[in-house]
């Protein structure tokens, strides 16, 4: 029953924000940019706590809870992307869009790239829309597996009751839909700093009270290597699907370094990330949300991998490893604090998904409607476009969120669409004018197709455990293309 409480008491706040925000969208870009009004700290935790989502608190633990010590190389490469997003992408994005006015990022690169034409901004907004189905219904995978871990069987004065997978995605994905629907972005980056806030908590207090309650870190280590002498090498152990193979010298370096840091270059192409930078309010403030940016993502992503060792100890066999975060807080901690802390797990699914239904439907309203169809963007009739754009694309996720997936599997398949299909664009844009409008369509289209086919031909060259979700090889051509059609189809003076 305190689970219960504590529980309902959280998404009431969250609604209760959505209904304050709502006072303040009266315009487009109100709704989806906060009118470029977010302070540093809003700006800094809703950026990461956007990018985190449910792999940060339920994919990485279980993803360190299966592969051990070796899960540190993706904190690695997830870190160094996350510091070229804000060193090199962040300031030059603010600065940029604004000069263009540019409220999204396909809005942004059809005015970078094409002077406005429509067929970079319409590949762009494809891209958004494909990768962002497969990443949300990763989030209402999430949402689900932890209502019925949570409230699976939950005793109350008028008798026992259980949620079920399928219920507790449901329940998730409306609160989320209220209060994206009613507060726009200002009620997303808000609810984002209290949820980040409250994912970073639970973390580092989580591992904490673990190895308080086994003895001792040396006693948490003896009891590792006593269950599995690999699970504390850093150079990785078999695990079916996950990318990691078992190594030693080149091959160690090759598939599982490389393996776990080719997620890095994956940053740039996360609009749901890009767009905080985009609403920052004072641009010569940007430093200052780096580093609460980067210590933040760094300190969580170090927590997650703790609480995943630690529920290897204290939980044994788990069959669902995704249950590995809920179920060791459930074990440790008061069932009132319990609640705080699997909130915190419906925190980081929450965080992403608005983040991404906003930013989606901000690029359908902004890109197709008003753009490309000539709608009017003044006025509270283009808000509620926007909103039931949220509704529209909610529900497309629901099918594929439907079977309960592995929510790691399903974050990496969509960020390898996003981060191949977008980041070289971006970050060529950002950072030379030689880069055109020819060399950015044939360099997103290349980057997609490779995501989507490098499943079946990878295997033909070995390299399926190199590179799992086909994101660097995808990135890789998309930059070459975006550089070599640029320069081939350049006017000469």
């Amino acid at each position: 029953m305190w689970i219960l409480s504590v529980f309902v008491l959280y998404l009431v706040v969250l609604a209760a924000i959505g209904v304050y925000c709502m006072r303040f969208n009266r315009t487009l870009e109100d709704f989806v940019l906060g009118g470029r009004k977010m302070g540093v700290w809003v700006t800094a935790i809703s950026a990461q706590a956007s990018d985190m989502s449910a792999w940060l608190l339920i994919g990485l633990p279980a993803y360190a809870y299966a592969t051990g010590l070796s899960a540190i190389w993706l904190l690695v490469g997830c870190s160094a992307g996350i510091i070229f997003n804000w060193v090199v992408i962040a300031p030059r994005l603010r600065r940029d869009s604004e000069r263009y006015g540019s409220l999204t990022i396909p809005d942004y690169l059809s005015s970078r790239y094409a002077g406005g034409r429509p067929l970079v901004r319409i590949a762009s907004v494809l891209i958004i829309l494909l990768g962002y189905a497969t990443y949300i219904a990763s989030q209402f995978i999430a949402a689900g597996k932890v209502f019925t871990t949570t409230f699976g069987h939950v005793e109350t004065p008028w008798g026992e009751f259980g949620i079920t997978y399928h219920w507790g995605m449901l329940i998730g994905v409306g609160i989320i839909m209220l209060y994206t629907i009613m507060g726009g972005f200002l009620a997303v980056s808000w609810t984002d700093l209290a949820q980040g806030m409250l994912m970073v908590l639970t973390v580092v207090i989580l591992p904490i009270i673990g190895v308080i309650a086994v003895g001792s870190l040396a006693v948490v280590g003896d009891k590792l290597h006593a269950f599995d002498p690999e699970i504390l090498s850093v150079t990785g152990k078999s695990v079916e699907g996950a990318g990691i193979i078992s190594t030693s010298g080149a091959a160690f370096w090759i598939g599982v370094v490389l393996g776990n840091m080719s997620y890095g270059p994956g940053y740039p192409g996360q609009p749901h990330i890009l767009v905080r930078f985009m609403a920052l309010k004072d641009p010569r403030k940007m430093r200052q949300a780096a580093i609460i940016g980067i210590a933040w993502s760094i300190l969580a992503m170090a927590g997650a991998i703790a609480v995943g060792l630690i529920a290897r100890v204290m939980l044994g066999e788990l069959g669902d490893k995704d249950q590995a975060m809920p179920s060791l807080a459930l074990r440790l901690m008061h069932p009132g604090i319990a609640g705080v802390m699997i909130a915190g797990a419906v925190a980081a699914m929450m965080s992403t998904v608005d983040s991404q239904l906003l930013v989606a439907a901000s690029a359908v309203e902004q890109d197709i409607y008003i753009r490309l169809f000539g709608g009017k963007a003044h006025g509270r009739r283009a808000v509620w476009i926007g909103r039931i754009t949220i509704l529209i694309l909610g529900a497309a996720a629901l099918p594929i969120a439907w079977g309960g997936e592995s929510v790691l599997s399903k974050v990496l398949d969509a960020w390898g669409i996003l981060g191949a299909g977008l980041g070289p664009v971006v970050t060529l844009g950002l950072l030379t004018r030689r880069a055109n409008r020819h060399g950015a369509l044939a360099g997103m289209i290349a980057g997609v197709s490779t995501v989507y086919f490098w499943k079946s031909t990878a295997p033909i060259f070995h390299a399926r455990e190199l590179f799992a979700t086909g994101l660097i090889p995808g990135f890789v051509l998309n930059l070459v293309l975006i550089w070599a059609v640029s320069l081939a189809t350049r006017k000469r003076s």
